[in-house]
């Protein structure tokens, strides 16, 4: 049996904030493809992981920066919940 994604409905506050002052609850992941801002440079997180994420700089290369210095609109973030399914 495959577990199926479905949208999030927990309101979380608008406003900037440091992804890893994001709370997820238990059964909620955030998935990749969205925008961060790290240094004032707008960049796309192609990945998340634990402590850190994947992100593409300027010439299109990889490169992982801390949740911490990742700045997001809690309220845009792709987060997802785990159904069943």
């Amino acid at each position: 049996m495959r577990t199926q994604l479905v949208l999030s409905d927990k309101v979380r506050p608008p406003g900037p904030r440091r992804l890893s002052e994001v709370e997820l609850d238990e059964d909620e992941v955030l998935i990749d493809g969205f925008p961060a801002t790290l240094d004032g440079v707008i960049v796309r997180i192609t990945a998340v992981l634990e402590r850190t994420c994947v992100y593409l700089d300027r010439d299109g290369d990889r490169r992982l920066a801390r949740k911490k210095d990742l700045w997001v609109e809690a309220d845009k973030l792709p987060i997802r919940r785990r159904g069943i399914g």
